[in-house]
């Protein structure tokens, strides 16, 4: 024995899968030792081993269970590896069930809990913003509790863009509140493959969220909170007291008028009140979670909640949240019944919008209240000073913050349930009924208030009496589904095929009512004693629909999938209340073809995908289909002038109107190198929108112009790629994963309307024009402006602007801004208006990395677009110098006589309209932001077993450090979701309107995470 150990003796086999072909790429390792090898193209090794006698062979490769063989003395050894079911089928969701993810055929991306660190977000979506390829993650704004707006591949509708939200089962309208260390994982469904099974609400995409379950064994306590700090990310400079006061007297001057009596003495003034100092504040937040689960072989449970407290960086907004989740799963011979119980409540405090002056919201007020003015009036009703004299009605902002609660309660049940049996060897029928019930209600209290000089006279803004709205709504969402479900597996064919039925009923209802005149403190309707006003109305609409699902393998390398649904909805009339959404996708799995055996070393993993697949849009307004009649109406008529009530048609019938159809067609490719410690995933797609759904005008004339009826009139393409990076690595004790997320897409509109039509959106300001217009041959609210070309520098300049001896400036004078005449007629207009840009990014992207050594752990993790345009609303007031509010810096360089600048001259009124909606104020809106830096240390287990803790994780988190961008605005991250604009607001994305704006936050926090 010594001598062979001293010589050693050479041990060969053969390493083959179950069927005997034999396995290229096995790692052969002598157990315990360095010493290895790996099997050639046929499978077969060569390795010398020191001591045959007691050495072990360790047997490993990707997708197979490793495996051990006792050399025992023998100079061949060989083994039969058997597939590992775990790793090869890891599964995805799909919708009504799961799949192996080397049987998914459509495009589908999914995060697991561990892939995100959500500690500094308080909403699930802003915590995957740049981490999904093919998703855009736009802001709503930085308001406590706020949204997101989220495009899966594009804008392709003029109407709700919105994916469709399923959280263990059951359709929510969002997903904010949700508690973000409840999921465990979230697949978002991309191509017409993946979301066909949804059929008439897919086109925007499936999010599929799915909470976390207990797991058999050792019951489990999880505890975890941070508590930190907010301040506003960036501030707009605007100008101090003394400063506004020159300008202002500039601008009067240039103009002929007298100055201001606020302004004559400069020198006196000093800084004045800083306004949005006074309104903003280093704001903390809180954050508590507390989770139990576990279970038997039979039983297992997950029981969750939370609580959310975020005050907001403007003063007296504030946003709190609690969270209380149920889940449990139970199974007795061939039956198994479960349910997730999600319980929500919700509070915001907001801020005014808007006092019908033009400062906007207390943010927007703040950047364009004059600093001269104070913020305090003791004697004055209400108790705060404001603007008075000729000056533009702006608002005193901390009034708006103080006088104004605007209050939002809502409460929310998520319920869904099922119960599943095996009829016999893979067939399984399920029942799932599902139940949502959200109840709203908005309080806006405003106290009597006179606005003006210190004893509250010759005020802009006066309310005598105190105000109260209120606001109650109900949601009742109700669903239920029957589906059977049935796999087998016979040789190398694999079968898997779903069928099912579904039912689903929304119902809406709304009451309203309002008075004035309350006592002071009080704030209930019936003390109210004038401007009495209530209202109420009702909506429900139905979805039935038939679905089946058809997957078949063939020895794991050919997959075919087949899926079709069809909806009948409410929301259309009886010829068109039916639709069919039918899809197709191929895959084939190359890495699993015995003729790419030799590469696995290297590619271990080659899968090509391609689908088509048709789906439907459903989300406009119920009821549009027929004529909407309103009543009370009433009519004073006759001598003894008594009363006629009476009713009126609002809207006109349009009975034809059907769903909107996306066709998308997806090709795509999955690659694992090295073992996959590096993936790789790439998709091209066409994604084609038709019968887009359009409100065409209508007269006047007709009494029903208030609500134009809509009709199927309109295409959009969006067309792009996308890509998904992620490498693994470990080297000793230091661990790091790299990702990368890269989305390019081109958006744009075929046809819509008549041809010539032209859709207007996006007014930047309470007096300019519209920014953007949505027409064909050109992007979803494409930037179209008058062109600027410079600045007149003299009298002659001006004069040799013209057009057949015709002056096409005739107001302008030097100093004045040159306007392009685009379609010389010899004058500056809105039909001068050229295609400038869009707010539709070139590509966006995001790449972090998460690292690991030792007790340590870091994550950090970038986000940015490239070459989309953001129309700044800000400057187009604050340099505009035409109208008495306060001003940019950038109007202390403004042209003069003796300083010829590219700034445009200080003049009120503005006779060449030099502040008037153009390309002077569209900017650039690429960004790079720093979107999450956490830093995370692990306790020694041995520190903490005394205390009985199984783990312990400190942690120091920042959101939004810091953010890389030439845009001069709040924020280069716009989403402006708004509910009441067609399409959330679609038409006016990336247009920046400061009267609505709320400052996007820097967090930094500290957390702990506790596991018992």
């Amino acid at each position: 024995m010594a001598g062979a150990y001293a010589q050693g003796t050479t041990v060969t086999g053969k390493i083959t899968d179950a069927s005997g072909v034999g396995l290229p790429g096995v790692t052969v390792l002598l157990k315990g030792t360095s010493v290895g090898t790996a099997t050639d193209v046929g499978g077969n090794y060569s390795l010398a081993v020191p001591n045959p006698a007691t050495g072990v062979l360790l047997f490993s490769f990707v997708g197979y269970k490793a495996q051990e063989a006792a050399i025992g003395g023998r100079s061949t050894v060989g083994a039969a590896l058997a597939p590992d079911t775990e790793a090869l089928g890891e599964v995805v969701v799909v919708g009504y069930g799961t799949q192996r993810r080397q049987d998914v055929t459509g495009a589908i991306s999914s995060i697991k809990a561990e892939d995100i660190r959500t500690q500094g977000s308080n909403t699930v979506q802003k915590s995957l913003q740049g981490r999904v390829a093919g998703v855009q993650i736009e802001s709503a704004g930085g308001d406590p509790g706020s949204g997101v707006r989220i495009l899966v591949r594009g804008a392709g509708s003029l109407n709700n863009n919105n994916p469709l939200y399923i959280v263990d089962g059951v359709q929510v309208d969002n997903i904010n509140n949700l508690n973000p260390t409840d999921i465990a994982s979230l697949d978002i469904l991309k191509d017409a493959s993946a979301a066909a099974i949804y059929g008439s609400r897919a086109a925007n995409g499936v999010v599929l969220i799915t909470t976390k379950s207990g797991k058999k064994g050792e019951n489990r306590i999880d505890v975890g909170g941070y508590v930190g700090a907010q301040q506003i990310a960036h501030k707009i400079k605007v100008l101090n007291a003394s400063e506004w006061a020159g300008v202002s007297n500039a601008a009067h001057d240039n103009a002929g008028l007298p100055r201001l009596d606020i302004a004559k003495n400069p020198e006196t003034l000093g800084a004045g009140t800083d306004w949005q100092k006074e309104i903003y504040r280093v704001a903390p937040m809180q954050n508590y979670t507390a989770a139990a689960s576990g279970g038997g072989d039979n039983f297992t449970y997950s029981l969750s909640g939370a609580y959310l407290d975020q005050q907001g960086i403007v003063k007296q907004t504030d946003y709190n949240r609690w969270n209380l989740r149920l889940k449990t799963d139970f199974t007795k011979g061939r039956f198994r019944v479960g349910e997730t119980v999600i319980l929500t409540k919700e509070y915001w405090r907001g801020m005014a919008g808007g006092w019908g002056g033009q400062g906007g919201n207390p943010v927007g007020s703040a950047l364009k209240m004059i600093p001269v003015y104070g913020v305090y009036a003791p004697d004055a009703v209400g108790g705060y000073a404001g603007a008075y004299g000729p000056v533009v009605n702006v608002a005193n902002p901390v009034a708006q913050l103080n006088l104004e609660k605007p209050e939002t309660n809502s409460t929310a049940a998520i319920i869904n349930a099922f119960a599943e049996v095996s009829l016999f060897k893979g067939l399984k029928y399920r029942f799932n009924v599902g139940y949502t019930n959200t109840f709203g209600a908005y309080n806006d209290y405003t106290s009597p208030y006179a606005l003006g000089d210190l004893k509250g006279q010759n005020a802009l803004f006066n309310n005598a009496d105190a105000d109260l709205f209120q606001n109650r709504s109900q949601m009742n969402y109700f669903l239920q589904e029957h589906t059977l479900n049935y796999g087998t597996v016979v040789g190398k064919h694999s079968i898997n095929a779903l069928a099912g039925y579904t039912y689903q009923n929304t119902k809406y209802e709304i009451l309203s009512g309002s008075k004035s005149g309350m006592p002071t403190g009080i704030q209930q309707l019936d003390a109210g004693i004038t401007n009495i006003a209530s209202g109420g109305n009702a909506y429900q609409s139905a979805l039935l629909s038939y679905l089946g699902r058809l997957v078949y393998s063939y020895d794991d390398r050919y997959v075919i999938t087949g899926t079709f649904r069809r909806d009948g909805s409410s929301r259309f009339g009886p010829a068109y209340k039916y639709g069919n959404f039918p899809s197709i996708a191929l895959a084939w799995n190359v890495a699993n073809e015995q003729f790419f055996k030799s590469a696995l070393g290297v590619v271990s993993n080659f899968k090509l995908r391609a689908s088509y697949g048709i789906l439907g849009n459903q989300e406009i307004n119920d009821y549009r289909y027929i004529p909407l009649i309103a009543s009370n109406t009433n009519y004073v008529i006759g001598q003894d002038q008594h009363l006629w009530s009476g009713a009126i048609q609002t809207t006109f019938s349009t009975p034809n109107i059907k769903w909107e159809t996306s066709k998308t067609v997806d090709v795509g490719t999955d690659l694992g190198f090295f073992d996959n410690k590096l993936n790789l995933t790439l998709d091209y797609f066409v994604r084609q929108n038709s019968d887009v759904l359009l409100q065409v005008p209508i007269p006047l004339t007709t009494g029903a112009s208030g609500s134009p009826p809509y009709v199927n009139a309109g295409q959009i393409t969006n067309k792009g790629i996308e890509a998904g990076l992620a490498y693994n690595h470990k080297v000793g004790d230091f661990t790091y994963q790299v990702t990368g997320t890269f989305t390019a897409i081109a958006n744009n509109v075929d046809f819509l309307g008549t041809g010539t039509q032209q859709i207007f959106g996006g007014q930047p300001t309470h007096h300019g024009a519209s920014a953007t217009v949505t027409e064909a041959g050109g992007p979803i609210g494409a930037f179209y402006l008058i062109r600027t070309d410079g600045i007149f520098n003299s009298q002659d300049e001006v004069n040799a602007h013209s057009q057949d001896g015709k002056l096409i400036q005739p107001s302008a004078k030097p100093g004045d801004v040159r306007f392009v005449d685009a379609n010389g007629d010899g004058q500056i207009d809105q039909n001068d208006r050229q295609y400038c840009g869009s707010p539709t990014p070139k590509f966006t992207y995001g790449f972090g990395t998460n690292a690991a050594w030792k007790n340590f752990d870091l994550s950090l993790f970038f986000q940015g677009t490239q070459g989309n345009k953001i129309y700044n609303g800000a400057r187009e007031d604050l340099e505009g110098m035409n109208l008495e509010f306060n001003y940019s810096p950038a109007t202390l360089n403004a042209w003069t006589p003796d300083n010829h600048t590219n700034f445009p001259r200080a003049v009120i009124n503005d006779p060449n309209l030099n502040s008037q909606t153009s390309d002077r104020f569209l900017e650039s809106g690429s960004y790079l932001r720093l979107r999450t830096l956490q830093l995370g240390y692990t306790l020694s287990k041995n520190l903490l077993t005394s205390a009985k803790i199984s783990s312990c994780r400190i942690y120091l988190s920042f959101d939004n450090l810091f953010t890389i961008t030439k845009y001069t605005g709040f924020n280069p991250d716009l989403g402006r979701y708004n509910a009441g604009s067609p399409g959330g607001g679609i038409l006016d994305r990336g247009v920046d309107f400061p009267h609505v704006a709320y400052p996007l936050a820097r967090n930094s926090l500290l957390g702990v995470q506790l596991s018992f």
